[in-house]
Parts: C-alpha cells; sequence; structure tokens
C-alpha cells in the first residue's frame, strides 16, 4: 500500500498543480515563464503534502481519522502561511494578492489528498479483506475435506476387515481381489486429499471400487447401476463428491436380500444424479452432516449449491459439474 501511495501522490501532483493554476493562466496577466514556475513550484508543494498526510496515516491509526485530519490541516495552513510570509518579504507575489487565498487553496488541495489518500487505503482494505476471506475458504475447504476423510475411515475400515477376516476363512481367492480393491480405494483416498477437484473418471472409478467393496458386504441387499457417458468423463467433480453420496445412502437405509437397496448414478440435463429407493432405518434420524459439509463445499468450490429431491419412496441428490 505504501508504494501505491506514493505512486499516486507522484503522479497527481503535477495533474493537481495544473488543475489549481488553470483559472490564473485563463484569466491572463502573468508570462508563461511565470506559469511554469508557479506550476513547478505548486507540484512540489502538492507533493510535500502528500508525504505529510502519508506520514501521519503511518503513524497514526487509520480509525482515528480525527486526530490525522487535525495534524495534518496544521501542518498545512503553518507551512502556508510561512510560504506566504516568505514570498511577502522577497515581494514575489503578484499585485494585489489576498493572504487568504492560497491558505483556502492549500486547504482544498489538502482535502483532495485526504479524499485520494482515503479512497486508496480503503480499497487496499478492501482487497486484503477479499484476499483473508480467501484463504479462510481455502482452509475451510481443507477441513472439510479432513472430515470427509475421518468420516469415511473409521467405521470403513473396520467394517472392510471384518469382510477380509471372513473372506480369508471362506474365499482365500476372494479376499485376494477385495484386498487388491481396497488397496487401490485407500491409494486413491490418500492421494485425492491434496486436490479440490478431480475428473469424473476417476471419481467414477474410485466410486465404483467403494460400491464393489460394499457389494462383498451386503451381497445381493445393495444393487447399483452408473450409467455416465464416456464424454463426460473429462468433466470435474469435487473430491469425494459421489462417493459420499453413495455411503450417504447406505449408512442411512435398512435394506436386506428381501428389500435390497438400489443406488442409481446418471447424467441429468448436464449434471450427476445420485439417487436411491428410501428403506429408512427404524427410529433413526439422519444427522444431514454429510450433506450439509457436500454443499458448503459446492458452494465455495463452484459458488453453486447441491439440489436434494425427496418423495415417500426416492431420495435423490444432484450435483453440478464444476470447471477446473
Amino acid at each position: 500500500m505504501k508504494k501505491k501511495l506514493y505512486r499516486t501522490a507522484f503522479i497527481s501532483s503535477p495533474i493537481i498543480a495544473l488543475i489549481a493554476i488553470t483559472p490564473a493562466y485563463a484569466m491572463g496577466g502573468f508570462d508563461i515563464n511565470y506559469i511554469f514556475l508557479s506550476w513547478t513550484v505548486l507540484t512540489s508543494i502538492i507533493f510535500v503534502f502528500w508525504n505529510i498526510n502519508i506520514f501521519l496515516l503511518l503513524k497514526i491509526e487509520f480509525s482515528e481519522k480525527w486526530k490525522r485530519y487535525v495534524s495534518s490541516y496544521c501542518i498545512i495552513i503553518a507551512m502556508q502561511i510561512f510560504n506566504v510570509s516568505i514570498i511577502k518579504y522577497l515581494r514575489l507575489d503578484p499585485p494585489n494578492e489576498n493572504i487568504l487565498f492560497p491558505i483556502l487553496g492549500s486547504i482544498a488541495m489538502n482535502t483532495l489528498i485526504q479524499i485520494l489518500l482515503n479512497s486508496i487505503v480503503l480499497q487496499f482494505q478492501k482487497e486484503s479483506a477479499e484476499l483473508e476471506i480467501q484463504h479462510l475458504k481455502i482452509s475451510n475447504l481443507e477441513a472439510q475435506k479432513q472430515i470427509l476423510l475421518q468420516q469415511l475411515q473409521p467405521h470403513f475400515l473396520f467394517n472392510a476387515l471384518s469382510t477380509l477376516k471372513s473372506l480369508i476363512n471362506d474365499s482365500p481367492k476372494l479376499a485376494t481381489d477385495y484386498i487388491v480393491r481396497l488397496s487401490d480405494f485407500l491409494r486413491y483416498s490418500v492421494q485425492a486429499k491434496n486436490h479440490e477437484i478431480v475428473t469424473l473418471e476417476d471419481e467414477i472409478k474410485f466410486t465404483k471400487d467403494y460400491i464393489d467393496l460394499q457389494k462383498v458386504r451386503f451381497g445381493d441387499a445393495l444393487n447399483f447401476e452408473i450409467h455416465i457417458p464416456e464424454n463426460f468423463f473429462e468433466q470435474y467433480v469435487p473430491v469425494y463428491a459421489l462417493q459420499a453420496l453413495v455411503e450417504n445412502a447406505i449408512k442411512h437405509n435398512a435394506f436386506t436380500d428381501k428389500k435390497p437397496l438400489f443406488i442409481s448414478i446418471i447424467i441429468k440435463d448436464n449434471s450427476i444424479e445420485v439417487s436411491n429407493n428410501k428403506l429408512p432405518k427404524a427410529l433413526h434420524l439422519p444427522s444431514g452432516t454429510g450433506l450439509e459439509n457436500l454443499n458448503l463445499r459446492y458452494k465455495m468450490i463452484a459458488n453453486n449449491s447441491i439440489e436434494i429431491k425427496e418423495t415417500d419412496t426416492n431420495f435423490s441428490v444432484i450435483i453440478s459439474l464444476v470447471k477446473k
């Protein structure tokens, strides 16, 4: 900000001086040499005014404007009285010039400088606040991702290891395939935490690995379909978006082989719809934290919200594709 203030002072000083001497030039009576000399001297004086105000700004809190204003005007008026006295003593002033005129002119110029200075400071504060907000958003996004990981891993790993234990005894070959899928799933979950968004192709693969691991546990009680044309694979979504919606469906429904859960992931109007039939658990009150976190992340990343549709038999969430 300091550099910007001095740059503005350097640029604006000759302009303000030119505006100040224009009336005298328009009225005539002064030769061009006197006009040029007056402009040069006035430019220097205005630049000094700028430096005084910048110095006071850096020494006095911006919130205490009255102290800065009083100090500024007192110094400027004292300086101008001194300058006028010297000019009068050396008899360099134009004939019949009123001593009050240069003092009022100095007050007017100083007021203009104060307006410009305050505008620059307020603009700087606005930009700083916006930058701070962006940093907070980034920090919040990172926190949201960590929350998702913390929500995902403990319960999932506990269930996955329990399933693996039973597979090792009953079906060693299936246990081997399960370990490979689990390894891929965990590797992606660790790598993806360094990204805000991922390609739809990567998120679909991650989600399919998650569903396949859950199908080993739930068998025919869990069914799913994914219909996403390949031409959408290079589009982007927030990391863990689809997986979180699938996990949400599994967590909040009670399903069995006789009453299976069916999860569908499709493209709809250039958005993705994740839907499932409703098989609510008895005496279960959903917290909604997972969807709230996802909605917050969407607002921060894409300035958009997720869309929730619910009927007596079906629950669906529509999320938009995002730009990188």
